[in-house]
């Protein structure tokens, strides 16, 4: 949401709740400066300078006339704002303490302080992301993931706490998975429907709607894809309890490397892509779980499906993936041992006991730890 992300990187947002019409809310700015505070109304995505304050005292004086919620931003500039909700027949007093934007208190009408507290912890959020980069390579990605889901759960609990507040409008740019909210959408759009003075950020609540209609007819896809998949397999006697078959390609210097040349390991048979996300992503946990199961006879066969050597061997050095099983055609989805195992979408794994047996497929992250530990 290219709006709502805008606006967030003005500092801290204020808010507030409740419609009452033909009223003004009325803001006590106080902070000790001799510059001209300014008040901005955010039309078109961008701050239209309404009112100013020059005065002696520390305290700037605002009256909004107004006829629903709306989001204005007060400062000496737009980037040195504080961005908030206007409300009729609400009030809010900003107060910084020492002159400073990180130590603003926020007094008034109650849903404000609510939703400073959670850009309080937004921000602690963002900092503990920060504070992931100086953590290994092969752990970043996983440490990341988990904070990203983590805040995703507490996103969708603060919605379904607040769900009469104008303020929600403003998390609407964090929402990483729209299908996954789909009930607090609706919320949000209620809200705006209801309570704002005017639809300019419908359109944009509208597209989350789709984006998450069209998540789940995907995933409805997905589903019907794999049961179709399993069914093929089971037909080409590629299945838990099968005999992998076997796989003998060139490596990047022209070796062949065997898959049967690995019995005696548990292996875990990746089928991947340079170009491939999902596979990209799930990369630091196949790493991690190398580097712990290396020396207990666990090793990892990937075979790609690119069709640029140098682009392979960029991610294969980008992703730290150090075993020496590396094999490729060259030939993108045309993969010999694509058709072998019967692979329609990648990432594809398959985990293989040490007499060259299948014992799992499409385990990732979690699942596939689970089952080395109990297999190693």
């Amino acid at each position: 949401m290219k709006l709502i992300l805008n606006l967030f990187a003005l500092l801290t947002i204020i808010s507030c709740q409740n419609k009452s019409s033909e009223n003004s809310f009325q803001l006590d700015f106080i902070q000790q400066t001799k510059e001209v505070i300014y008040l901005y109304k955010i039309d078109n995505n961008a701050p239209v300078k309404i009112d100013s304050s020059k005065t002696n005292s520390i305290n700037h004086e605002f009256n909004i006339e107004l006829i629903g919620a709306d989001i204005f931003l007060v400062g000496t500039e737009p980037k040195k704002s504080i961005l908030f909700i206007g409300l009729p027949n609400k009030s809010n007093e900003f107060l910084f303490k020492d002159g400073s934007y990180e130590n603003l208190e926020v007094t008034g009408d109650s849903c404000n302080i609510i939703l400073q507290n959670h850009f309080k912890y937004r921000n602690d959020i963002i900092n503990k992301i920060q504070a992931i980069n100086n953590s290994l390579d092969e752990e970043k990605i996983i440490l990341k993931n988990n904070v990203i889901i983590k805040y995703q759960e507490y996103l969708k609990k603060f919605i379904n706490e607040n769900k009469q507040s104008p303020s929600l409008i403003m998390l609407l740019g964090e929402i990483q998975s729209p299908v996954e909210f789909q009930k607090e959408l609706f919320i949000i759009k209620n809200i705006i429907l209801n309570q704002f003075e005017n639809q300019k950020y419908l359109s944009e609540i509208n597209k989350a709607i789709e984006n998450a209609n069209q998540q789940q007819k995907f995933l409805k896809n997905e589903k019907s894809r794999i049961i179709k998949e399993k069914g093929q397999r089971k037909k080409m006697g590629i299945s838990i309890g099968s005999e992998a078959p076997e796989i003998a390609l060139e490596n990047a210097s022209g070796e062949i490397i065997s898959l049967n040349s690995l019995r005696g390991k548990v292996v875990l048979l990746d089928f991947w892509a340079s170009w491939c996300r999902p596979c990209r992503a799930e990369n630091p946990n196949v790493v991690k779980l190398y580097n712990k199961y290396k020396n207990q006879k666990f090793t990892v066969f990937s075979v790609s499906f690119d069709q640029e050597k140098s682009k392979w061997l960029a991610a294969i050095k980008q992703d730290q993936l150090s075993w020496p099983n590396h094999v490729s055609e060259l030939t993108g989805w045309k993969s010999t041992p694509g058709e072998k195992y019967g692979i329609t979408s990648i990432p594809k794994t398959f985990l293989i006991d040490k007499n060259g047996v299948i014992i799992g497929y499409d385990l990732r992250g979690e699942a596939l730890e689970k089952k080395l530990s109990e297999i190693l």
